[in-house]
């Protein structure tokens, strides 16, 4: 069928020459039915009406048709169509403009679709210039331009109705200078924020927060359809949630830490990062995440990607290293922030230590966050900055910018007073004066010590004070940040016309009890606290009456209360120093007392960076002065203070024994250590002893000095009888860990144990050999450590085993053979019923004739080696009671070593199922539904790479031993792939 070309596009004019010959058009009998696209095509060269039934059909055509064996392809036949038009374009001409024709029917063909007419015929050759008609011809334009895209003309569209479901535009992100000034940004947000508040389903979102922005909403009035009309309730709200709303505003990741944290996501922000964890609740609360540890731009120096999904972040003090699928999207993001935060920032990071007895020089250590000041006539390379109240020049090499602090966002379960202008009173604001990051921590309740901070005992910032020592007295301090010397002169004449307390007079001992807090704080509820501190402080000293309370109460009170609060640390501390200055009691032992506070406040809380040069100078100026009587005090508290820094500082309040002992002046106690085989060591533990010292001090005993080894040794605390074993972090105070336990079981006790043994055994310290030989020799003779054969065992296996009694018999250090009993006793259950208990007899006596020549603590060593080349020598060892891994046949014994988790048959401890620690991504104890509060049966372990996991579920009796077992294992592997980065070395934060 033969049909006419279509008209021209309106852009082009077409010659008087007839139109090029019409195609042929297959019918269904021998083509395929084009596409939909290919039939617009068609479409645009067609009439849009169909020929009338009555023309006649070509029959001719048709019957050339049939002489085709392959039906056309419609693409081909489109290209066929528009091959004519390409090779013959016309020419342009312009026309005046007109008014549309309508369109001209031709064969019988008419429009049949009145809301989509068809275009106009082409007007007679010999009539006046017609205006283009309409076409969806694409235009041939210059030939610089090939194509150009037009937008359909037609009205036509698609649309859903009676949907159960809606469609929201919502913001994830507040981007570097973003805003929500206009009236539509600020009614998008506050609509989805007040949607998020109201729905339960939000899980950015805890539960406090949303009681918080509820309570809001009933300030201002605002309701379920947030109908207010007021911007700046509106403004007022978007805010809140952007500035104490963790996660809200944020982009969620899915990320993993090391083993035993449960770190699952990563979110980046405005603000940070953050470290998330999933918190299943209850049918009452709904889940939330939960932030475990939070980062701010100041803190990240840069993001790299060393290998395939991990993200090692470089701190300021320490190196983070994440685990996530979508690495390279995190360190885009983190990136972007940096990059942009760092352009108008102020602020520069030190990235190594800089030092020096110059006084017009600033000095610094690495992580400090330096305020930069323009100055001219500076030399090239050098810059001028502050950081913690000094000044100076410095060398441009030893820092890199950095993201300004934002000091002032603070968490929302933090109300910290502000004065009338809004600001955060006292420590806040200081802070901000300083540029200092880990300030900004200090104000955070839920701080944790700072990595790598005091790693060296001596890297607290003492250089420079003996320098410029006057700028750090607490006369000082007072002039600038305390309540009175803040006021206007005239609001502080006594009747007289005087000042009625100069700063050294409020920096002195007091004989009556604060009625307001001594820095300024506008808060009302901040002076109650303050009032509180300040008698339980006078009540402790003695010079107020107790009243019914206890020494251990009052510590417990001023403990708390400067806790709770942070920027009551500040408060105390100067409380404290204040009653010790100058101390005019009428009770002797006042002002020890006071001393006694400060020792057990220095243990306990950190003060902000701001008071801790003033803090120091006191310390150090009252430990070192001639003829002052508590110098020996105040040295033990300066220590105290640096380890509090160092470790974060003691959790348990002091029970009444160890408080009866610090006020009698026993800063120490002996604790018992247990080492394999019953072996006891009494350590000297100090008030601020953490597990890392009682590690260091015992491996010391035994001849091992590098960091290396000591890694591999832990302490544990068993309480309930060996029951309840749980391993106790390297940071964990000593005395902390005793005071838990004393009530929950008044035998416990604290073992010695290795658990790693990458390292090389040494056989020359006869401490060191003696205790692996105690905690190796039961695992042997319960044939843990090598596979039992199911047949006969062999000759030369027979003769290992009879060896190694020998060696066990001449460890006694007995000058008699053994007996049959004895052998027995040497031989693993499941090997000595191979052969009858004589010939063991005899194979045992035949070796000691070889090893009677040897010491005790040489039969040790030689048993040590023998045994280290057993395939599962250095591994601890777990009964597993039930698993929900197929794999797994339980019950079974799980072997825990440097190259993974080994499933042992129980009866043959052949491995039945083995996982590398790679595959280990995280594990978590369950407590059992009912069960005791204190035992953790359940461990599941998630298993396979970051895009195929799997838990696996076991059932043991020492759960968080395990779990604490495999996290040293993990962190082991880290810190052996850390050193083969080329990176400077820094201290890995393991999450």
């Amino acid at each position: 069928m033969v049909r006419s070309r279509a008209p021209p596009p309106d852009d082009l004019v077409r010659s008087r020459a007839p139109p090029p010959e019409g195609v042929v058009q297959s019918d269904a009998s021998n083509s395929e039915s084009p596409s939909h696209n290919i039939k617009d095509m068609i479409r645009q060269y067609q009439h849009p009406s169909n020929p009338a039934p009555s023309q006649p059909a070509h029959t001719h055509r048709r019957g050339e048709g049939k002489m085709f064996t392959k039906k056309p392809d419609p693409h081909d036949e489109a290209m066929y169509i528009l091959k004519d038009q390409m090779a013959n374009p016309p020419p342009q001409k312009s026309f005046a403009p007109a008014t549309p024709r309508e369109p001209k029917e031709e064969g019988g063909s008419k429009v049949t679709k009145a809301t989509k007419p068809g275009p106009p015929a082409l007007a007679d050759s010999h009539s006046s210039p017609l205006p283009p008609p309409v076409s969806r011809v694409l235009p041939v334009e210059e030939e610089t331009s090939q194509t150009q895209l037009h937008h359909r003309s037609s009205e036509e569209h698609y649309t859903y109705t009676n949907t159960p479901w809606r469609i929201y535009l919502r913001k994830e992100v507040f981007y570097p200078k973003d805003n929500f000034n206009t009236p539509l940004l600020l009614e998008l947000l506050f609509r989805q924020i007040v949607h998020d508040t109201f729905s339960e389903a939000c899980i950015r979102i805890t539960q406090e927060e949303r009681t918080k922005m509820k309570a809001l909403f009933v300030e201002h009035q605002v309701g379920q359809d947030g109908a207010t009309q007021d911007e700046s309730v509106k403004k007022k709200i978007v805010t809140m949630a952007r500035d104490s709303w963790e996660i809200y505003f944020s982009r969620l990741f899915p990320a993993s830490g090391s083993v035993g944290t449960g770190v699952q996501v990563v979110s980046v922000s405005h603000r940070g990062i953050k470290l998330l964890k999933m918190v299943r609740s209850s049918a009452v609360v709904p889940d939330y995440f939960r932030v475990l540890h939070p980062y701010s731009y100041a803190d990240i120096l840069f993001v790299s990607i060393p290998s395939k999904n991990m993200l090692e972040f470089n701190l300021t003090n320490e190196k983070l290293i994440l685990f996530s699928a979508k690495a390279p999207q995190v360190k885009h993001m983190v990136d972007y922030f940096i990059t942009e935060l760092k352009k108008d920032s102020e602020y520069v990071v030190a990235v190594r230590n800089y030092i020096t007895e110059d006084r017009t020089l600033l000095s610094f250590h690495k992580g400090d966050i330096i305020r930069l000041h323009s100055v001219e006539g500076l030399e090239e390379g050098w810059r001028y900055g502050a950081v913690y109240g000094r000044w100076g020049v410095f060398p441009g090499e030893c820092v890199q910018p950095v993201a300004a602090p934002d000091f002032l966002v603070l968490p929302a379960e933090r109300a910290e007073p502000r004065d009338r202008h809004g600001r955060v009173a006292a420590s806040a604001a200081i802070a901000v004066a300083m540029g200092s990051t880990v300030a900004a921590h200090e104000l955070d309740l839920n701080t944790e010590a700072v990595v790598g901070y005091g790693e060296d005992s001596s890297s607290l910032h003492l250089e420079g004070l003996p320098l410029q020592a006057s700028q750090y007295t607490m006369e000082e301090f007072s002039r600038k940040y305390y309540r009175r010397a803040q006021r206007h002169r005239d609001q502080l004449k006594t009747r007289k016309g005087k000042d009625t307390r100069e700063p050294a007079d409020m920096v002195t001992y007091s004989k009556s009890p604060l009625q307001e807090s001594l820095i300024d704080f506008t808060d009302s509820n901040m002076n109650k606290v303050a009032a509180d501190i300040s008698l339980a402080v006078m009540k402790f000293m003695g010079d107020y009456p107790l009243k019914g309370q206890t020494e251990q109460d009052l510590v417990s009170t001023i403990l708390k209360l400067s806790g709770e609060y942070g920027l009551m640390k500040d408060e105390a501390y100067c409380q404290v120093m204040k009653q010790v200055t100058g101390n005019t009691s009428s009770k002797t032992d006042s002002c020890q007392r006071g001393w006694r506070l400060l020792y057990i406040l220095t243990a306990f809380h950190r003060c902000s960076e701001v008071l801790k040069p003033f803090l120091l100078t006191f310390l150090l100026d009252a430990c070192s002065g001639p003829g002052v009587h508590y110098q020996g005090i105040a040295k033990a508290c300066e220590q105290n203070l640096r380890r509090t820094f160092q470790y974060g500082g003691r959790i348990e309040h002091p029970n009444s024994m160890e408080l009866k002992a610090m006020l009698a002046g026993r800063s120490s106690k002996r604790q018992l250590f247990l080492l394999p085989g019953g072996i006891e060591r009494h350590l000297k533990i100090k008030t601020c002893s953490v597990s890392l010292d009682a590690i260091e001090e015992l491996c010391n005993d035994m001849g091992l000095h590098r960091l290396e080894a000591m890694d591999e040794y832990a302490v544990f605390v068993v309480t309930h009888r060996g029951q309840n074993v749980r391993p106790l972090n390297k940071r964990e105070y000593i005395l902390d860990i005793t005071t838990e336990a004393e009530p929950v079981d008044s035998n416990y006790s604290l073992w010695f144990r290795r658990v790693i043994w990458t390292q090389p055994l040494k056989f020359d310290n006869e401490l060191c050999v003696t205790m692996h030989y105690n905690q190796v020799l039961p695992d042997y003779l319960k044939a843990l450590l090598s596979v039992v054969p199911q047949s006969k065992a062999s000759e030369q296996q027979l003769q290992q085993l009879a060896k190694l009694a020998a060696l066990q018999h001449r460890a006694k250090d007995t000058v008699f053979l053994p007996t049959i009993g004895e052998v027995q006793e040497y031989v693993p259950p499941q090997l000595y019923i191979r052969q009858p208990p004589q010939p063991w007899l005899n194979m045992v006596t035949q070796h000691m004739q070889q090893v009677s020549p040897l010491s005790p603590h040489q039969a040790r060593a030689q048993f040590l080696g023998l045994v280290s080349a057993f395939p599962m020598f250095g591994s601890s060892f777990f009964y597993i009671q039930s698993s929900s891994n197929i794999s797994i046949l339980a019950p079974c014994v799980l072997a825990v070593n440097q190259n993974g988790l080994h499933f042992l048959h129980k009866d043959s401890h052949e491995a039945t199922a083995r996982y590398p620690l790679n595959e280990i991504q995280s594990t978590r104890t369950q407590r059992p539904t009912g069960g005791s509060s204190s035992s953790y049966p359940y461990v599941d372990i998630l298993l396979g790479d970051l895009l195929t996991q799997r838990i696996t579920q076991l059932q043991l009796e020492q759960g968080l031993e395990l779990c604490r077992v495999i996290a040293m294992h993990m962190e082991n592997m880290l810190s052996v792939r850390e050193k083969r980065l080329t990176l400077p070395p820094s201290e890995i934060t393991l999450l």
